[in-house]
């Protein structure tokens, strides 16, 4: 299947805290100011930081369902604007909430759900008190693209992206809540950009700005080829051919043991 073409726009809104309606508001906003004179809209993919819906609330999160209440008017949002949505939410699970991160297309519908699998272990109320952690990496296909999804503390474990790589994704789509400190601006890009790099895939990866009742956040919003390299425009599958030139999966070894 060939890709049809595909503009990814990464935007690190300042989420409110805990309040769905007014981050709703936020996205609508965003969709309209980003797709200002856009022909096709159905040609732009955007994706919002790590739980949109509330903030990265870690004490007595909500939950939410597909398809029922604020889950069902972000869906709503991306038919509004017939554009595909990358938005994360708390979702309903056995018990504690799962990090979700899902992908609308322009008819409002899922085309694909992912459940952060490492879930962050330090602060006042660590996530992996309070969250599941999900199970599996989630591969889908979106306009001939094959995506695979992570959220951001995922980033800090390589094998995860190994495995994408693996699966010949072509774009990864990483949102995130990476919050403020000493070096983590310069971390977060170059662990993103690394990712490119080692999957020969492009990489769109997204923090939340502003700051929450405990830690700040610096926006950031990438967009990287597959060489690594920071990208503006429609992503090009001349280019995702020209880095797999260096084909590199056949070197994998089993497993790699360290003596």
């Amino acid at each position: 299947m060939s890709r049809a073409p595909l503009h990814v726009h990464p935007v690190g809104l300042d989420l409110a805290w805990n309040d769905p309606e007014a981050n709703l508001a936020q996205i609508d906003r965003a969709l309209s100011a980003g797709l200002k004179g856009a022909a096709r809209p159905e040609e732009h993919l955007f994706l919002f930081p790590e739980l949109t819906l509330t903030g990265f609330v870690t004490k007595d999160p909500p939950a939410y369902r597909l398809g029922e209440g604020p889950v069902a008017r972000l869906a709503a949002l991306a038919a509004k604007h017939r554009t595909a949505v990358a938005a994360g939410f708390p979702e309903a699970g056995d018990g504690k909430p799962l990090n979700a991160l899902a992908l609308f297309g322009p008819d409002g519908k899922l085309h694909a759900r992912y459940h952060k699998l490492h879930l962050f272990t330090w602060g006042k109320n660590p996530e992996a008190a309070t969250y599941r952690a999900g199970d599996t990496g989630v591969v889908a296909s979106y306009r001939g693209w094959k995506i695979g999804f992570a959220i951001c503390f995922d980033v800090r474990f390589p094998p995860l992206f190994h495995e994408y790589a693996k699966a010949g994704i072509d774009l990864l789509l990483i949102s995130s809540c990476w919050i403020d400190g000493p070096h983590k601006t310069y971390q977060y890009k170059t662990i993103t950009s690394a990712h490119a790099i080692l999957a020969q895939a492009y990489v769109a990866a997204v923090n939340r700005a502003g700051k929450d009742p405990f830690f700040e956040y610096d926006g950031a919003e990438y967009v990287f080829s597959p060489f690594g390299e920071a990208r503006e425009g429609p992503l090009d599958p001349a280019e995702l051919e020209n880095a797999r030139k260096l084909v590199v999966r056949p070197s994998d070894l089993p497993s790699y043991q360290v003596k």
